[in-house]
């Protein structure tokens, strides 16, 4: 017998926007998987030359950017990493002031909207999350930072279907050196809508990449208890996490 949870708005809105909810328990069909043969064969857009910079996968030093950008007011580039650094120091006042103005610009425009949408997402504010993710697709559609940030600004807002779709878009053209916080993102989404056995496959799909990540032990293991017929069940526990994305 498989196992299920009721979906449960709730759990999205807490597995993306850091609250806190329980889960019961109940039957549900999953879905068939799709099988190679049926997956229709879709063209991924190509990453731009320098995705390491662009996406957000470089992470700068605060003090030698806040250099950088003093010696280069009019780079642009630096201008952007810059106000990344400030966002991932907690700085979000700051992080706004320099990445605004850069948000229609078309060099660096989908690097600025996807720490937008990151920012907002800090600020509980999903809507404007949602509406920055999808500028910096707009912008560069191999953008797979953006796609994530999307799909947790989705999830916030109880959009569950379109989040999972737009999870499983951001892993397609993941080449970041680090997949495993986008494939935690989808379990919990999977495991909101009561899809738990997929939730608990990609979950463990993710413990062999990152065998150390606690994070993921300990939602393997909520997500498991959480699931157990309620005569079965054990005393509850604290809900998954799901960090704001980076």
């Amino acid at each position: 017998m498989k196992n299920s949870i009721k979906p449960n708005p709730v759990l999205s809105f807490v597995a993306l926007a850091l609250l806190s909810t329980a889960l019961t328990g109940c039957g549900t069909t999953t879905p068939p998987l799709e099988t190679g043969k049926d997956k229709p064969q879709i063209s991924l857009p190509k990453p731009a030359s320098n995705a390491d910079i662009l996406y957000g996968e470089t992470r700068d030093n605060l003090a030698n950017i806040e250099s950088k950008h003093l010696q280069n007011p009019s780079d642009t580039l630096i201008a952007a990493r810059f106000g990344k650094a400030l966002r991932e120091a907690g700085k979000n006042k700051e992080a706004k002031s320099v990445l605004s103005p850069l948000s229609d610009n078309k060099e660096i425009g989908t690097m600025v909207n996807t720490e937008l949408s990151a920012l907002y997402m800090a600020e509980g504010n999903f809507a404007k999350a949602e509406f920055a993710a999808r500028k910096a697709i707009k912008q560069d559609g191999a953008n797979y930072r953006a796609w994530r940030n999307l799909g947790n600004a989705l999830d916030a807002q109880e959009k569950y279907v379109e989040g999972e779709t737009t999870f499983r878009r951001s892993m397609e053209i993941w080449t970041g050196a680090d997949k495993v916080p986008v494939m935690n993102n989808l379990a919990l989404n999977l495991a909101a809508q009561g899809y738990t056995d997929r939730a608990l496959t990609l979950l463990y799909e993710a413990q062999k990449l990152s065998p150390d990540r606690i994070e993921i032990e300990r939602n393997i293991r909520i997500i498991r208890t959480l699931s157990e017929p309620p005569m079965f069940a054990k005393p509850k526990r604290p809900l998954p996490e799901s960090k704001v994305p980076e």
